[in-house]
C-alpha cells in the first residue's frame, strides 16, 4: 500500500498515525479534565498536589467496629489464634494483646528484635506495626506486608481491644 502512495504520502500517513496514537494513549496515561476529575482518577486532593487526607488514627479508631475488625482479621488466622488461652501458631495468640508487653506472650518464640522492643502494645504502636511490621520492628519474624488502609487497621485494633481484659482507654479524636 505504501509503495503505491510514494514515500511522501506514506510518511504523511505514518506521521498522522503516530499523532493520533500519542493523543489516544497519552490521554489514558495523563488524565485531562477538571481538577476534580483528575483528583478522582488519581486519588488526589482537588488541588491535585497531595493525596486526600485520611482521618486521624484516633478518629478511625473511635469509629471502628470490632465486628468489622474480626472480618479483616480473617487474613491473620493462618498464623494467629484469637480466642483467650488459644495456642500459638506461626505467630502468637493475639487475645489480650492491647496493653500487653511486646514480645513476651508465653508459648511463642519471638525474634530477638521483638523481644528487645520496649514497652506495652499501645493503640498507636499497633497501628504503626500493622501498617508495615518489618519497618516498626526490623528483624521481626512476621512476614506479613501490612494493612494499607487505616480503616482496616483501626478495625483490627478495635477487635483486639475487644479480646483484651481491661484494655487501656482509646485515644481521644
Amino acid at each position: 500500500m505504501f509503495r503505491a502512495m510514494g514515500n511522501g504520502a506514506a510518511g504523511l500517513v505514518l506521521a498522522l498515525l503516530v499523532i493520533v496514537g500519542v493523543q489516544v494513549y497519552g490521554s489514558i496515561l495523563v488524565p485531562v479534565g477538571s481538577d476534580q476529575q483528575i483528583a478522582k482518577v488519581e486519588g488526589l486532593s482537588a488541588a491535585g498536589a497531595a493525596p486526600a487526607e485520611e482521618a486521624s488514627f484516633a478518629e478511625l479508631l473511635s469509629q471502628a467496629s470490632a465486628d468489622d475488625g474480626k472480618k479483616v482479621a480473617k487474613k491473620c488466622v493462618s498464623c494467629h489464634t484469637f480466642e483467650p488461652g488459644g495456642p500459638a501458631k506461626v505467630g502468637p495468640n493475639l487475645a489480650n494483646t492491647v496493653g500487653h508487653d511486646k514480645g513476651s506472650k508465653p508459648g511463642f518464640a519471638y525474634s530477638a528484635a521483638m523481644q528487645e522492643k520496649p514497652g506495652n502494645w499501645t493503640y498507636e504502636d499497633l497501628n504503626t506495626f500493622l501498617t508495615k511490621p518489618a519497618a516498626f520492628v526490623p528483624g521481626t519474624k512476621m512476614t506479613f506486608a501490612g494493612l494499607t488502609k487505616g480503616k482496616d487497621r483501626a478495625a483490627v485494633i478495635a477487635y483486639l481491644a475487644s479480646l483484651t481484659e481491661n484494655p487501656p482507654p482509646k485515644p481521644k479524636p
